[in-house]
């Protein structure tokens, strides 16, 4: 499928629209929307899991994951003599042993590595996000808080007496009472949304094809530091420099990807980074993510920071850091309009 280019560009986060030749593939660009909330979640979680054989691969490649499988073959070699030493059994069967032996380990081995990738980093890596910033996107993203309000019982006596006639006897003026007998009724409460006084540049798109959520990214420029919820005292994000953001949660659906779309979804990030003053924009990629780092060096001109090394079997994070004045002079936003302005 060729790259498709949206017609509108849009600062305020609003849709953008392009339709390919090949397949008539309509998509939308556009801001996070409440209704939202169970697609990204599924869009993120399901594209993760994806990524599951690229990590057994780096740990495959691992000299620590080696030397370990080798020890261990060289121990159960070693058994295998004394194993049927004591046994009154053919020649052959020492030797029937150690290839059952082996073959036994290998696959043990491969199936340790992927339940380890799979079961405990993967899925801690995707519920560090679920339980945190994508708890609630409009709050971490969008600029919003919520918080529930009592509903005063004053107030809605009120709203049920101007919807009743007048009537001139004064008995029937009085307030009325409530009468419950349930000892674990709660007051009446109401969910507030509102939009905080001095909103910072963070947001998330989604993108859509032919009406379907596709492919989601988000930019981050949190102003203090985020406690992390699956674990009091510890620090989730910390808090951003000035004219700093990160990029982070970008995911396109399995069947969308290699089609260019992560393009216009960093694209867009980065637009909207150069529009609200933010100059250097970072990311971080893990071994599993090879493809996107890929994405971010070569396409849009990330430069690597630095490399952490995270465990001893292949695993790493890769720091990335972006010029935005330097990457709008030199792409547009995705949507085929140049970013810089003439």
């Amino acid at each position: 499928m060729a790259d498709a280019s949206t017609e509108n560009n849009t600062s305020n986060g609003n849709s953008n629209t392009s339709t390919t030749n090949e397949q008539d593939l309509k998509l939308v660009l556009r801001t996070y929307r409440p209704t939202d909330r169970d697609h990204v979640d599924f869009l993120f979680y399901s594209t993760y899991f994806v990524l599951v054989p690229e990590g057994v691969k780096h740990k495959l490649r691992s000299p620590v994951a080696w030397a370990a499988w080798i020890a261990m073959e060289a121990y159960l070699m070693g058994i295998v003599p004394v194993l049927v030493s004591d046994m009154n059994v053919p020649d052959w069967t020492g030797t029937a042993l150690r290839v059952f032996l082996t073959l036994a380990w290998i696959v043990v081995g491969f199936a340790a590595l992927f339940v380890l990738t799979d079961r405990f980093e993967t899925v801690n890596r995707i519920e560090s996000a679920r339980q945190n910033d994508l708890v609630d996107p409009e709050v971490s993203y969008l600029n919003y808080v919520k918080y529930e309000r009592v509903v005063e019982e004053d107030q809605e006596e009120e709203d049920q007496d101007a919807k009743e006639p007048s009537d001139e006897d004064a008995s029937k003026k009085k307030k009325k009472k409530r009468v419950t007998f349930d000892k674990d009724a709660k007051p009446a409460t109401e969910m507030v949304r509102e939009k905080v006084p001095n909103p910072s540049p963070s947001h998330l798109w989604v993108l859509e094809a032919n009406g379907q959520p596709c492919g989601m990214v988000a930019l981050a420029c949190w102003r203090e530091n985020q406690p992390d919820n699956r674990k009091q005292g510890r620090t989730f994000a910390v808090a951003h420099a000035p004219h700093t953001a990160t990029l982070q949660r970008l995911a396109v659906k399995y069947e969308y990807q290699n089609c260019g779309l992560s393009n216009i979804l960093i694209s867009r990030a980065l637009s909207w980074a150069n529009e609200h003053d933010i100059h250097t924009v970072s990311a971080v990629t893990n071994e599993c993510q090879s493809a996107a780092a890929h994405v971010l060096e070569h396409k849009h001109g990330f430069r690597r920071a630095k490399k952490v090394r995270t465990g001893w079997l292949g695993q790493y994070d890769i720091h990335w850091e972006c010029d935005i004045k330097q990457w709008a002079e030199t792409h547009d936003d995705g949507t085929g309009n140049q970013t810089k302005k003439e």
